[in-house]
Formats: structure tokens, C-alpha cells, sequence
């Protein structure tokens, strides 16, 4: 009898010392599934996609990715209605600076011409006011690694650091101030185009912002051409392009309507009697010129409206003229 239970027993051993190698393969696949299932739940830190939502503080690192980037290194808000089609590639970082707990400006920075492809920004009735005096706190971007930094490239190169984001855009808080002097926001400008026709064209916008018969929010997307064949032979100390041309595509909401106009310069020299009515385009045009694509967010009727109006018709005349 003993003889027999023994035997049952190292039977029954037998029986579990088959099953325990698949039972061990059983744990581990359910596992697996548990573990597969909790990272899809929560994306990785580093990575932040077009169309997630809005919030730039998702990167751990402005630079350095946790995952992988098969594309376009984004640290910015991409649902901003401001902002231009991002044009992709991962030499090219889009980020969103913000203060005060609001958008200051987003930029998409090309690393290979060491210039911003286009700044945005929008005027409400909150960013449009001024509290504060230009800061002259010139640094480089703190969301773009520093060995990109141009900051010593101007000294003695024949160009001023020319605003894309003007210094007066941005005077609402002192730390949104101080995020207009990051050298990402620099262009290499001949100071008779910056402090010439260039400003003019700020003020001119900047007093568009402070209409409210005009607009609600004012959205401005504005930059120097970087493309081939826009650009000057020769780069500044051999590495920063130099832009052919200078832009401004700026869309006015009032209530749910929308109205769009933009400004095409040449990069020289301007008599003070040019009017700037005779800068002006429509956006589709400056998207022809660009190659960029303008107020995408918009619904599509409601963009093709906007970016199609002659600035030159009597409504458009009347509206931003008031002529």
C-alpha cells in the first residue's frame, strides 16, 4: 500500500513537472500583456505628436527625446491657429515658448540654415497691452540645443539682430519680453530694412492689435525666406543664411468672421514714402511665394475665403485702411 501511494505521488510530480514549463510560459505572456497594455496607456515623456494635446511641458527634455523621432522634434502646441504647416524633418524643432501662462510665441527652427523657417504669435486683449519695457535680454533658446547657439555669429558681420518676434509684440510680462531677445528669434537684417520698413510694418500690425473694432485676436505668422533661391549667396560667417525677402501673413477674427492680409518686402533699403498698402498681398499669394501653408486650423471654406481676399478691394480698403 505505502509502495503504491509512493508511486501516485511521484506521478503526480511527474504530471506537474510537465505542466510547469508551460504554466511558467503562461505567466510571462500574460505579463507581457499587462506591461504592453500600461505603455500604451502612457505615452513616453519625450515624444509629443502632432495632434496631442495642448501642452508643451510633455518633453522631460526640449532636445532630447526618450523615444524614437521619425520626424519633426516637437516641444510646442501644435493646435495654435497661428502657426503654419510644420514643414517636418528632424532638422527642424518646433517649440512654443510661453509666460505669464500664456503663448508668447511658437517658432519652427531649422538647424541645417541655423534660422527660423516662420515665428507665430497671436494678439488678444491680454497680450496686447504694454507693462513693461524692452528687457535686452539677449540669450540663446533655451529649447534648442546650444550647439546651434548663433549668438557670437552678428558680432562684426555687417547685419543687425533683427526681431521676428518684435521686442514691442511682446511687452504684456517681463519674462514675455525677454523670450523676444532667444537669437532662434534673430535674422541676420540690414539695419535699414529693421529699423526701416520692417519697423513700420510692426507698428502698423502692432496698431491692428489694439482695434477692436477690427479684431478680437489678431494671428501673425512672419519670417525671412530660407529656402534656395531665397536666400543671399553667401551666409553670414559661412553658416546662417540670409534671407532675399521678409513676410508677414497676419488673419483678424471678429467675432466668427475672419479676414487675412500679408506683407512681402525686399531685403533693402526703403524710401520713407513708400506706402505700405503697396507691400501688400493676399496669403494666397505669400503661400505661392513661400511654399508655406497659412491658417491650415481654419475649416476649409472658411480659410480659402480669408486667404483669397484681394487687399486691394474696396472692402478690404475700408477694413484695414480705413480708407
Amino acid at each position: 500500500m505505502a509502495r503504491r501511494r509512493r508511486t501516485a505521488k511521484a506521478k503526480g510530480w511527474g504530471r506537474l513537472g510537465r505542466l510547469l514549463p508551460i504554466l511558467l510560459i503562461l505567466l510571462g505572456y500574460l505579463g507581457y500583456r499587462a506591461l504592453s497594455r500600461s505603455e500604451a496607456a502612457a505615452p513616453s515623456e519625450g515624444v509629443q505628436t502632432l495632434g496631442q494635446a495642448k501642452d508643451s511641458t510633455v518633453c522631460t527634455s526640449p532636445y532630447t527625446p526618450l523615444g524614437a523621432i521619425e520626424d519633426e522634434i516637437i516641444n510646442g502646441d501644435t493646435t495654435l491657429l497661428e502657426m503654419p504647416r510644420l514643414a517636418g524633418g528632424n532638422a527642424n524643432y518646433y517649440v512654443t515658448h510661453r509666460a505669464s501662462g500664456r503663448v508668447t510665441y511658437s517658432l519652427e527652427y531649422d538647424v541645417t540654415r541655423l534660422h527660423a523657417r516662420w515665428v507665430c504669435f497671436s494678439f488678444t486683449p491680454e497680450t496686447a497691452v504694454k507693462e513693461v519695457s524692452r528687457s535686452e535680454a539677449w540669450a540663446w533658446d533655451p529649447k534648442v540645443p546650444a550647439r546651434y547657439n548663433t549668438a557670437s555669429f552678428f558680432r562684426r558681420s555687417g547685419y543687425s539682430r533683427g526681431h521676428l518676434v518684435a521686442s514691442e509684440d511682446r511687452v504684456y510680462s517681463p519674462e514675455a519680453n525677454e523670450q523676444t531677445f532667444y537669437y532662434t528669434n534673430m535674422s541676420p537684417q540690414l539695419q535699414a530694412h529693421n529699423a526701416g520698413i520692417w519697423h513700420r510694418l510692426e507698428r502698423r500690425v502692432q496698431d491692428w492689435a489694439d482695434d477692436r473694432g477690427l479684431c478680437d485676436t489678431l494671428y501673425v505668422a512672419k519670417g525671412g525666406t530660407i529656402a534656395d533661391g531665397q536666400i543671399e549667396p553667401k551666409r553670414m560667417k559661412g553658416r546662417v543664411v540670409v534671407p532675399r525677402y521678409y513676410w508677414m501673413a497676419v488673419l483678424a477674427r471678429k467675432g466668427g468672421q475672419y479676414h487675412a492680409i500679408a506683407f512681402w518686402t525686399e531685403h533693402r533699403s526703403y524710401s520713407p514714402s513708400v506706402q505700405i498698402p503697396s507691400l501688400t498681398l493676399s496669403v494666397r499669394e505669400l503661400e505661392q511665394r513661400t511654399g508655406l501653408d497659412f491658417f491650415y486650423h481654419l475649416p476649409d471654406a472658411v480659410e480659402e475665403a480669408a486667404e483669397t481676399e484681394s487687399p486691394t478691394s474696396r472692402e478690404a480698403l475700408r477694413r484695414w485702411w480705413h480708407q
